[in-house]
């Protein structure tokens, strides 16, 4: 049923989702919600799909409001894909609260700051198109482990990475006329190959110069994306206690082999420049 590309075009339709359905309906699969206390991580996903499409027990929705705020220097371009810009009678509680409060809760905070209270108190961690954003992984990973029961898992689906042909993630923004940025105009891989200066200059020649600081801005220094390569994820991985379940690269775009030898020149020791995202199944 859930793969059904009919009934997941229905939800998608019905809770004003996109790729969250698939992304939750693979995790559905591989390690099921039905009857569990789930923490979300990154994200508010609709009760109506958490509760009568995925059966979840209870759901406690984390997402920072750091994000939204990034977003909104860039011309006030939300996030899709969230609570905080829907109609609905749930209204986010800023910072952490005592858990189950009610069956769908709604944090405003970040996973890293995650109190002593919530440990052991999750069935399932629940983590798409998140863990890019994350500046502080050890932290953050160190609290999704602590919140799981023993025998609890984290799920996490997400792309892209920084190592990526488009890992610099700009976000949806607008130039100073007020029209929307083309983000293909950077070259793949290009916000590896050059530095801050050289992409300014490049991208004067494709737009004007106060948009173009602004990219530079979001390319290199803007706080809504960390700039880990695949190497580091698996690094930071491997250095918890959790048992790895699954840890696969996925969304792969072949490099071409003269951009791979020259990535490989600029960053020692990288090489999965043709990888885009990770597929992460962990347990405690």
């Amino acid at each position: 049923m859930f793969l059904n590309p009919a009934f997941v075009e229905e939800c998608r339709q019905r809770f004003g989702l996109s790729y969250h359905v698939s992304y939750a309906f693979n995790c559905a699969q591989s390690v099921s919600f039905a009857g569990k206390d789930v923490l979300e991580v990154g994200g508010s996903l609709p009760p109506g799909f958490v509760f009568d499409i995925l059966g979840a027990k209870s759901w406690t929705a984390v997402e920072t409001p750091d994000y939204e705020d990034s977003l909104a220097e860039a011309g006030g371009i939300t996030h899709k894909g969230t609570l905080l810009h829907t109609k609905t009678d749930i209204i986010p509680t800023r910072g952490f609260g005592t858990p189950f409060t009610s069956r769908y809760n709604f944090l405003l905070a970040n996973i890293e700051d995650l109190p002593p209270i919530h440990e052991k108190q999750y069935d399932l961690v629940f983590s798409i198109a998140t863990f890019e954003h994350i500046q502080k992984m050890p932290a953050a990973l160190d609290r999704m482990h602590r919140a799981l029961k023993p025998g609890g898992k984290l799920f996490s689906f997400f792309s892209p990475i920084w190592s990526a042909h488009d890992g610099h993630h700009l976000p949806e923004m607008l130039d100073s006329a007020g029209k929307p940025i083309d983000r293909s105009v950077i070259p793949p891989w290009g916000h590896l190959l050059v530095r801050p200066p050289e992409m300014y200059r490049f991208l004067c020649t494709r737009t004007d110069a106060e948009t173009a600081g602004m990219m530079v801005y979001y390319i290199y220094q803007a706080p809504f994306i960390n700039r880990f390569f695949t190497e580091d994820y698996l690094s930071y991985i491997a250095q918890t206690p959790f048992k790895v379940i699954q840890l696969t690269r996925t969304f792969s775009t072949p490099v071409p082999p003269n951009t791979q030898s020259v990535l490989a020149a600029l960053h020692p020791g990288r090489k999965y420049f043709d990888n885009n995202g990770l597929y992460i199944i962990l347990e405690r």
